[in-house]
């Protein structure tokens, strides 16, 4: 048996309070709060990120850097000309000059339309602009002195490179297919909006022209963005005639149907689907074209030199592109995806180098007539030719010392086979439809009828197999299938009331069930008649008797 200890309870603290509770949790709450706040800001881009430099990258300049760009829906153009700010809800242009835009600045971008580059931008490094999914310009200030736009693709001053073309470029060539037949025909045609207006429209006159004054009011309060672009009775007078106006390149206004009372107009956007590099541009800049697979057909001038890394990256419906004598340098991945390119490419004597998967994913039979008698010359990238990810080796080797005309007349004679293989295929498809006008000699339209008519007697048909055999109430109504179950109810009532004894025998059978010494009552009623007369007799041989024995008496 164990005494109880005398020592006293160790001090191991009391439990917390109400007060400290509440205290720690507070702590605890803010702690956490602060944390998230830091980490996310930490981690997240502001819109428009600008960093001052005194000495730009060893050039003496001093200025703002225009260096990260993370937007939204809400932005679809960008200034680049002086630091912005967020003041009241709204972007605002701060003292002080951007001098130069980073590398990958404005990337991947799915909303902006429209870049806008001041006159003291000086430098704008490699793959500043790419992939703006919703890009239709650039526009440069005329007193830049280092950059300009043409047609809204971005150039040097001096108009020898290339440094970026809109994914979404479009210009005069919907308004040349409209004044030609009346259609648009450019690809890209998207954001179909269309409104009509009231009024009169008199040529030359803008005081009786009061279609001018309710287009002009719905475009205001519709469209205010387009608003500075056609606000003036010129403005409309072009549209009026031509039937199609560009107020900013890649959008348009087009005249659908004009009544004399009023006008129908669609307004829509496009991009081109050709482009011809200027004379003179001997540079196309890496990600120039990244990504433009609206493109169809790109011509390159005579004096372009070199084509930068992944120039061409994923143009898909590009075709066969004509590369000029005089190149001299072909990028890493510069065709890499461009996967209508097909039949064969001549590659001139001239060309050095050959980058890396320069023609990865294009087609396997893409055939190469190469001007250089020898590979020795050329400095080939790994995997340069394209081949099928299963295989060590292309399909087709190069053919060294060609000429030039030996691949041309090499597409040509492909291009006629493959257009009188289609042409072959048009007609097999017109014939095949018309045989299967007639089957068995029969028009197919008569025998469609007769075998209309038939259908509902096999239907019909159908449908009593499967009631007798499987299911008896099978595409009934309710009304009919309430019926069938009280005509079963009947059946089964008499059944049982037969089964029961409940029924008398048929006639048929009444006489042989009849017991002995009964009449049935047909024989009952024959036989009533020859009852009545015995029984007259009688009555009669009575009176007789009666009458012969008073007589004896």
């Amino acid at each position: 048996m164990f005494k109880q200890s005398s020592l006293p309870k160790p001090d191991v603290g009391g439990t917390m309070g109400k007060a400290g509770r509440i205290a720690f949790t507070i702590f605890l709450i803010i702690v956490l709060g602060a944390s998230v706040s830091f980490s996310f800001n930490t981690l997240s881009r502001k819109t428009y990120e600008f960093k001052f430099t005194d000495n730009y990258n060893g050039t003496g300049k001093s200025g703002y850097v225009f260096d990260g760009f993370n937007g939204n829906a809400s932005i679809t153009e960008v200034r680049v000309e002086h630091p912005l700010e967020k003041q009241n809800g709204e972007w605002v242009e701060t003292d002080g000059d951007v001098i130069a835009v980073s590398k990958f600045t404005v990337n991947s971008d799915e909303y902006v339309k429209y870049i806008y580059i001041g006159p003291t931008v000086e430098y704008i490094e490699d793959q500043a602009f790419v992939y703006c999914r919703s890009l239709r310009a650039f526009y440069v200030d005329e007193n830049n002195p280092n950059y300009c736009s043409v047609d809204g693709v971005l150039y040097t001053k001096d108009m020898t490179e290339l440094i970026s073309y809109p994914i979404c470029r479009c210009t005069q060539i919907v308004i040349d297919d409209v004044k030609a037949g009346g259609e648009v025909t450019n690809i890209g045609r998207e954001n179909v909006e269309s409104f009509s207006v009231d009024g009169v429209y008199a040529k030359g006159d803008e005081a009786k022209s009061t279609l001018f004054t309710s287009f002009r009011t719905y475009i205001k309060n519709n469209y205010s963005g387009d608003f500075d672009y056609l606000n003036e009775f010129s403005e409309f007078s072009e549209l009026m005639d031509n039937k199609v106006y560009a107020p900013y390149i890649g959008t348009y206004y087009l005249v659908t149907e004009n009544t004399g009372s009023s006008i129908t107009v669609e307004r829509f956007w496009t991009c081109d689907e050709k482009y011809e590099v200027p004379e003179g541009v001997t540079k196309l800049a890496d990600k120039a074209f990244y990504k433009c697979d609206r493109l169809v057909s790109i011509k390159l001038p005579s004096t372009v030199k070199s084509i930068g890394d992944m120039t061409f990256f994923k143009c898909y419906a590009t075709s066969l592109i004509n590369l000029p004598d005089g190149l001299e340098t072909i990028g890493d991945d510069a065709f890499s995806y461009c996967e209508n390119m097909k039949y064969a490419m001549f590659i001139p004597a001239s060309v050095k180098h050959i980058g890396h998967h320069c023609f990865y994913k294009c087609s396997e039979d893409l055939l190469f007539y190469m001007g250089a008698k020898d590979a020795s010359g050329i400095e080939l990238g790994g995997k340069w030719q394209p081949r099928n990810d299963n295989s060590f080796k292309p399909k087709n080797e190069p053919l060294w010392g060609s000429l030039r005309e030996d691949c041309d007349n090499f597409n040509s004679e492909k291009y006629a086979e493959d257009e009188t293989q289609a042409a072959k295929e048009a007609s097999d498809n017109t014939q095949t439809k018309e045989q299967t006008d007639t089957v068995g000699g029969m028009n197919k339209k008569a025998l469609i009828a007769l075998i209309g008519c038939f259908i509902p007697c096999f239907a019909f048909i159908g449908v009593q197999i499967v009631r007798n055999v499987f299911k008896d109430d099978f595409l009934m109504t309710k009304r009919g299938k309430e019926k069938l179950a009280k005509r079963k109810e009947e059946n089964e009532r008499i059944h049982q009331a037969y089964v029961n004894g409940e029924f008398d025998a048929p006639a048929e059978n009444a006489q042989e069930e009849q017991p002995a010494g009964e009449e049935t009552e047909e024989e009952s009623a024959a036989g009533q008649p020859e009852t009545e007369e015995k029984e007259e007799d009688n009555a009669l041989s009575e009176e007789n008797g009666e009458n012969e024995g008073g007589e004896n008496g």
